[in-house]
């Protein structure tokens, strides 16, 4: 029997919801059609074997990089007990410069991040940027094959952007997924954010679809 699936029931689709700057939780049932159309996102995704290619390319090009502070970022899982407060910081700073419809974050907020797939990027002990990942169930035509990867949000400070922080934190979601044997990774990009756009299809993402959450 074919496997129903729902968008609006995915984890990814859940947390990222959870931070809309009218979060559909908080509306009745009538206001819902209006809140989806109003956030549409294009469905980015890539093979598992796009993504090790570009994960060695990206490698190779950093450790040939000149650039010193590339050298000193860090990217580590994010720890909650310590890194809270610096992590809404960043977090705020990297979406109200964009047209994402995300509002600010809170320290209740923080409690949704899983330690374990989300990454953040670490100079001199400043949190300048930050992935957070989700492993959902791949299905096509009603049928289970396997994993995917979300990458269900990613950002850099505004002050350390087009510095390749954001392709360090690519490559370490492609990392994480590797280690979770994903079949397929999945971006969906706000469609007013032609920055986070660009950014998504040079790592090597093609758009397959448009969803409304």
């Amino acid at each position: 029997m074919p496997i129903k699936t729902d968008p609006s029931e995915r984890e990814s689709v859940k947390l990222r919801r959870l931070f809309f700057r009218n979060s559909i939780s908080k509306k009745k049932k009538k206001d819902e059609k209006k809140i989806k159309e109003k956030y549409k996102f294009f469905v980015m995704k890539m093979s598992w074997d796009q993504a090790l290619t570009v994960m060695k390319q990206i490698e190779k090009e950093i450790d040939d990089d000149r650039e010193e502070l590339l050298r000193k970022v860090k990217i580590r899982e994010f720890n909650p007990n310590k890194d809270s407060e610096k992590f809404i910081r960043c977090y705020n700073r990297a979406f109200i410069t964009a047209p994402d419809p995300y509002r600010s974050l809170t320290l209740e907020d923080v409690q949704h991040f899983k330690p374990d797939s989300t990454f953040i990027a670490e100079i001199y002990g400043r949190i300048v940027g930050f992935v957070f990942l989700v492993i959902e169930p791949l299905i096509k035509q009603g049928k289970h094959l396997g994993k995917q990867g979300i990458i269900a949000g990613i950002g850099v400070d505004p002050r350390y952007r087009r510095k390749r922080i954001a392709f360090l934190l690519a490559a370490k979601a492609a990392s994480y997924f590797a280690e979770n044997n994903v079949m397929e990774l999945v971006c969906e990009v706000y469609h007013e954010n032609k920055v986070s756009y660009s950014f998504i299809r040079n790592f090597g993402f093609s758009q397959t679809g448009i969803i409304y959450l």
